[in-house]
């Protein structure tokens, strides 16, 4: 692992970093070691002495001169602090194998080096503006260390970063450290890929991969590896309550200071001692790696050069070679590469997959770092290698313009431009509902007669463009509380009288039955729609699909709400099924400043970017008290600080939990005023502190109960269709949820136990309901978009009291259940539990039914559930320290969701408005990231097709991804 610190005292640095080395009598260059280029060009080579490093610390130069602004205190620098995972430590340091502490430290240069060459950089003035220049060139003192604060064996690496570098002119100035915090967890992927590759020669087994690429020794137990970390027990035993703060409280209320080690032969001593007490025997361990070594170094021998070698362990794990070689990232050529060549083809491709599924386009760096936290035998070198060559072979886009540095798949730009010509496809391929002059008057008498008002400018002129446009497809872009629902109500109205049937679409089942009820739409989730026309999507030139299609849709009028959390998958479906179908008109409505989808793409904002046919409503008729108005409409312009300046008076900055804070101050209401008060939460971590918190104020105040239940229940895992095909994704204790019969994999529908994986870490074991157990391949999971039919899920432990609020986390549509639609538990009795639901019916259950693992507290609601939802009174909570939901999207929806009154409790008003308004929460767009948008044509559209080469080599792609693509030992 790896955490980053500023070093705040020069002179206590150079004194701590120099002492505490276990091995600094045997090498004293480990004792302290100089890295990096800038470190050479001042002339500091080799072992570390404290006085220079003390004044370089402080700014000083060794020809006398100085950096940083005379007045102004100077940071020291930085410390990257590399940790190896412990059942590493112990080998190295109690199992005394030393290849370990070598194989760590040149896994640590590698990332430095690194870091020198992608996130050293400073601040220079350039016509009269600050802006950052990339120097490639660090100081860096290297300290090894093996104790943590409780005299426990703990192998880390101190690299003290000073506060200069040399810029592009000679001058020598101070670091800008930004990129470095960035890179963090890239560092710790790139040292863990790089000592795995090593581990692996030196003869041992390495463990599953966990977060950031780290992994354990196998053949340590769990129980053996936390015999040996009181300090991360103490760390947990002091957490109060599952809150953000919460750790980091304990962490700094159990830190004692760290002490010099006088006898280091007692320490090791002590150490063996304490091994064998828990049964811990290294020698063995030690030996047969020794041993395993020997005998891989005299196969090399005997087999020859690297590429042979490569065959050779590809052909030792030709049982994991599965399906169709076509794959377009891993083509036949790398295969007869050398081994970390043809695993870095396969981590990349991976990785692209896995990226492209949540982002239509990435940064280079978040894509070395996903290959190399598949835990594929490669390297960086040879990540980047693969990379570039796959931008040479156009699989990969480069980004242009301010997303240099950028990648996007060949595959998402064609899927951005197949939406966009769907859509130009549908320009005056449609005919108007009614003559444009009796349009208004016919909507605002429908809306008279049944709301009792007028529509506005804005709702008038979405009216009349769903009415007279000649368009197919067509967009109202809504800001929050314009009052969409209000312009929906008269015009279906209008369209039904037209002889025009209206269907209404949402991502999720509460939005569908507010847009049932507020508008009188017929309504269904998106996912259901297009489940239905499956077979037209997959084969549209099919006759009599296509026939059926157009006699069930022809005539009607298709509205998608919240348009803007549609996919790029999902909205190219529908646009194609609309013209297939011939639909009347496809309505995108929404507001492409709130909440994108979940997986990649923002084609509702690109589609209104691009010229098509668009109405907008601007004027806020949601919230009714005058500050509230004023802070949504800062928010909507992403003013985040003048936002938060008119909120003032209405937050609170928690000084410990913010959720236990938000819990509350709700709780300290009326009953009246709790039925008409939402509480908001950013994100999951902080929804789940919220209920817990107050279903347990409940309980004290016996407002709920006596009845009570305890079960485990199930939560989605948030992993993509990519890691369901590497072993990491599949922890001992998950469930997987099979939806349809797995030939491959030999599983039929249902949910299965993961008990781990096998003894050789190649195959995941299951265990299904009746304690059948099963072994399969996940490499043999079908690769690319489409295959939903696999789901790991979480277990957890759930207590529910009567008069609980509840809500459903999937579907049962027999018994008329939804997912996210809220209940309440009536009763709990005889091993029964009775559930009323939102439209008021009761639904008794028995403990044991498959749809109790699938609830959850509904106390407070997220952010992207929250989206669309309007209620009188709220209390929102956000925290600045949750760095992708601190955003202006999360912000806007949060604030927007009231009519009345807002209650933000947050962590620091300045660090949150900070956070905020640095990071917008954009989705990114192919397209827009690789510039293929052209000025608007006279039809009003901005894209431009791809060039012929590369719409040959799309459907090339389109037509290989239908098919399996080939993998190795995964």
């Amino acid at each position: 692992m790896l955490s980053v610190a500023n070093v705040r005292s020069p002179s206590a640095a150079a004194s701590y970093f120099a002492s505490d080395n276990y091995y600094a009598s045997a090498d004293a260059d480990r004792s302290g070691q100089w890295i990096g280029d800038a470190a050479k060009r001042l002339g500091l080579e080799g072992k570390v002495e404290a006085k220079a490093f003390d004044a370089l610390l402080r700014g000083e130069l060794p020809d006398g001169s100085s950096v940083g602004n005379s007045g102004q205190a100077h940071r020291p620098g930085t410390d990257l602090t590399f940790s190896v995972p412990k059942s590493w430590s112990l080998l190295a340091l109690v199992g005394k194998d030393e290849r370990i502490i070598a194989a760590y430290r040149e896994a640590v240069v590698e990332a430095l080096y690194w870091a020198e060459k992608n996130a050293a950089e400073t601040r220079i003035v350039e016509k009269g503006k600050v802006v950052t220049q990339a120097t490639g060139n660090l100081a860096v003192g290297l300290f090894q260390h093996d104790t943590n604060r409780n005299q426990e064996p703990n192998l880390h690496f101190h690299a003290v970063i000073a506060n200069v570098t040399q810029g592009r002119d000679g001058k020598w100035r101070t670091l800008k450290n930004d990129r470095l915090w960035q890179l963090n967890t890239t560092l710790n992927s790139i040292a863990m890929a790089r000592f795995r590759v090593a581990v692996e020669k030196l003869g041992y087994e390495p463990g599953p991969v966990l977060k950031h690429g780290n992994f354990e020794a196998r053949g340590i137990a769990r129980e053996q590896v936390m015999a040996f970390s009181t300090r991360r027990k103490e760390v947990l035993e002091a957490r109060r309550g599952p809150g953000l703060e919460a750790g980091r409280i304990a962490a700094l209320d159990t830190r004692a200071s760290k002490e010099g080690i006088e006898d280091r032969e007692t320490l090791g001593k002590q150490w063996s001692e304490a091994a064998k007490s828990i049964g811990l025997d290294l020698a063995p361990l030690v030996d047969r790696a020794r041993t395993k070594a020997l005998g891989r170094s005299m196969e090399a021998t005997r087999i020859g050069s690297l590429v042979e070698r490569g065959r050779a362990w590809l052909s030792r794990f030709a049982a994991h070679v599965r399906g169709d070689p076509a794959d377009p990232l891993v083509p036949a050529s790398v295969l007869r590469q050398d081994r970390q060549t043809i695993a870095a083809a396969q981590a990349v491709a991976s990785a692209v997959r896995h990226l492209s599924q949540r982002e239509a386009a990435f940064e280079r760096t978040a894509l070395y770092k996903a290959a190399l936290d598949f835990g594929l035998p490669t390297t960086i070198t040879d990540v980047e290698k693969r990379t570039r060559a796959l931008v040479r072979s156009g699989d990969l886009v480069a980004g242009k313009g301010e997303h240099k540095g950028w990648l996007a798949s060949l595959d998402a730009v064609a899927t951005e431009h197949r939406i966009l010509s769907e859509v130009a496809a549908g320009k005056r391929d449609s005919s108007r509902v009614i003559d444009p002059q009796k349009a208004a008057a016919s909507v605002q008498a429908a809306a008279l007669t049944g709301q009792g008002f007028r529509l506005n400018e804005g709702q008038l002129a979405a009216a009349q463009l769903i009415l007279t446009s000649e368009d197919r497809t067509i967009a109202v872009q809504g800001i929050a509380g314009a009052g969409k629902s209000s312009v929906l109500k008269p015009v279906a109205e209008v369209l039904r009288e037209k002889g025009h049937p209206v269907i209404g679409l949402a991502i999720q089942n509460t939005l569908v039955q507010m847009l049932e009820r507020d508008t009188g739409i017929g309504s269904q989730t998106l996912a259901r729609f297009l489940g239905g026309w499956n077979k037209l999507l997959d084969d549209p030139g099919n006759v009599a699909l296509r026939a059926e299609a157009q006699a069930g849709l022809k005539d009607h009028v298709l509205v998608l709400d919240e348009a803007s959390m549609v996919s790029n998958e999902d909205k190219e479906k529908l646009v194609r099924l609309a013209n297939l179908a011939g639909v009347h008109r496809l309505v995108l409505m929404g507001d492409r400043k709130q909440l994108g989808a979940v997986d990649a793409g923002k084609p509702f904002a690109l589609l209104q970017r691009t010229g098509m046919a668009s109405a907008e409503m601007a004027t806020n008729l949601r919230a009714r008290d005058p500050v509230i108005r004023e802070a949504q409409a800062a928010a909507q312009v992403g003013d985040v600080r003048k936002a938060l300046r008119y909120l003032k008076a209405h937050t609170v900055e928690a000084k410990g939990d913010g959720a236990l804070v938000a819990a509350e101050t709700w709780l300290a209401l009326d009953k009246e005023t709790r039925a008409r008060t939402s509480i908001y939460a950013s994100g999951r971590a902080i929804r789940s502190a919220v209920n817990a918190a107050v279903q347990q104020g409940l309980l004290a105040n016996r407002e709920i109960g006596p009845g009570m239940m305890r079960f485990d229940v199930l939560d989605r895992v948030n992993a993509t269709r990519e890691e369901l095909r590497h072993l990491p994704a599949y922890r001992a204790g998950r469930v997987l949820e099979v939806s349809r019969k797995q030939e491959a994999l030999g599983l039929s529908v249902g949910e299965y136990r993961v008990i781990g994986q096998n003894r050789k870490g190649r195959l995941v074991e299951v265990e299904d309901q009746r304690g059948r157990r099963y072994r399969f391949d996940p490499a043999r999971v079908k690769a690319g978009k489409g295959d939903d039919n696999l789901t790991l899920l979480e277990t957890r432990k759930l207590e529910i009291h009567e008069g609980d609020r509840i809500r459903w986390t999937r579907n049962d549509h027999r018994r008329g259940l939804f997912n996210s639609d809220q209940a309440r538990v009536v009763e709990i009795a005889g091993g029964r539990v009775t559930f009323e639901t939102s439209k008021g019916d009761q639904v008794e259950l028995r403990k044991g039914d498959p749809i109790l693992k699938r609830i959850d507290l509904a106390y407070a609601l997220n952010a992207h559930m929250a989206q669309g939802l309007t209620s009188d009174r709220g209390i929102a909570v956000m925290d600045s320290r949750e760095r992708n939901l601190s955003n202006q999207k999360t912000f806007l929806v949060t604030v927007t969701r009231l009519r009345d009154h807002l209650t933000l409790v947050v962590d620091s008003s300045d660090k949150l408005g900070a956070a905020v308004a640095r990071n917008k929460g954009e989705k990114a767009s192919a397209i827009e990231v690789t510039e293929r948008l052209k000025p608007t044509s006279e039809k009003g559209m901005k894209a431009i097709e791809p060039k012929p080469e590369e719409a040959s080599k799309a459907e090339k792609e389109l037509t290989l991804s239908k098919s399996k693509t080939l993998d190795f030992g995964i």
